[in-house]
């Protein structure tokens, strides 16, 4: 990681929508690189942690655009770097903008001397976003094919990899990993894969987890004044049924507790209660398929729930 401009390697990170990939990312960074910054001088301690996680480039998260194109590659790494011309100039040309900033130093601003590379590492989230590349050409005409090739965009992902600018991390849903098997080159160059399934009831670590997210889910309501009481999603046999109708994502538990907010508020409650999750998973958990029954009513079932998001 340290050895500038040698071959790369990248790390997998494939788990269904709504999983907390993505948060689990923006948790990383400002858990752990935010206290690297500060070590490393970059920052001052007493700067917010979250205004430090927005401009420290140590950690590069970068989110691709969708119908991904080189050229959009480019862009979104240099937005991500915080230049204003992110989007002046052709495709080669961003491209060598990129490697320059990765290529980057930091400098010490009292005896300019180098501290350490701008970037060690880059995160590029929504790989699934190089499914709508197509091939075009020479004439510019897209080319109607129903076998999955390699495109530009994993061509030059490849190449980054080649050149030795900085280790990678590519995000996305399971479905993506099939955008970067195709090439032997790449795939080669895979360092190893993350284990992000969703979150078990039946093991203990897993459970764990899990209780822990609800706590501090609930504690948000109370922390931006939504409630004047405290939200108990410990209470009863919430946590196991509230797992059985978000699967164990992560995300669809944010999204069922924001749906039994909503209901909460509507009935002029102090605190989202059982009756109003019960109502979220009619509204929302089910409707989008997070679910096929309503554990709140029926009790949990021994089966899959169902994941088609």
């Amino acid at each position: 990681m340290r050895t500038p401009n040698s071959p790369k390697r990248y790390v997998e990170l494939f788990a269904p929508s709504h999983s907390g990939k993505s948060m689990a990312i923006t948790t990383y960074i400002e858990q752990k690189v935010v206290d690297e910054a500060i070590e490393r001088g970059l920052f001052p301690a007493d700067m917010p942690r979250s205004e430090i996680a927005a401009k420290q480039r140590i950690v590069l998260h970068v989110t691709l655009s969708p119908n991904a194109s080189v050229r959009s590659l480019a862009t979104d790494i240099l937005r991500a770097f915080g230049d204003k011309n992110a989007d002046v100039g052709t495709g080669p040309i961003l491209l060598r903008r990129v490697y320059s900033y990765l290529n980057g130093t930091y400098e010490d601003p009292a005896t300019g001397k180098e501290i350490g590379r701008q970037a060690e590492l880059l995160i590029l989230d929504e790989i699934q976003h190089l499914a709508d590349s197509k091939a075009k050409s020479p004439e510019g005409k897209a080319i109607k094919s129903q076998k999955i090739e390699s495109t530009v965009v994993t061509d030059t992902l490849k190449t980054m990899t080649i050149r030795g600018l900085v280790p990678m991390v590519f995000v996305g849903i399971p479905e993506a990993r099939i955008h970067l098997s195709i090439d032997s080159q790449l795939t080669n160059r895979e360092l190893s894969k993350i284990d992000f399934s969703p979150l078990r009831w039946s093991d203990e670590g897993d459970q764990v987890i899990f209780l822990e997210y609800c706590q501090e889910a609930a504690m948000k309501l109370t922390e931006f004044d939504l409630f004047p009481e405290e939200t108990d999603l410990l209470d009863e046999e919430i946590p196991e049924r509230l797992w059985a109708a978000s699967g164990g994502c992560i995300g669809l538990v944010s999204r069922i507790l924001e749906e039994a907010a909503l209901h909460a508020v509507r009935r002029g409650a102090s605190c989202v209660e059982y009756e109003d999750l019960e109502l979220a998973v009619d509204t929302r958990a089910m409707p989008n398929n997070y679910v096929n029954y309503n554990p709140f009513r029926e009790g949990v079932r021994q089966v899959e729930v169902v994941h088609d998001q």
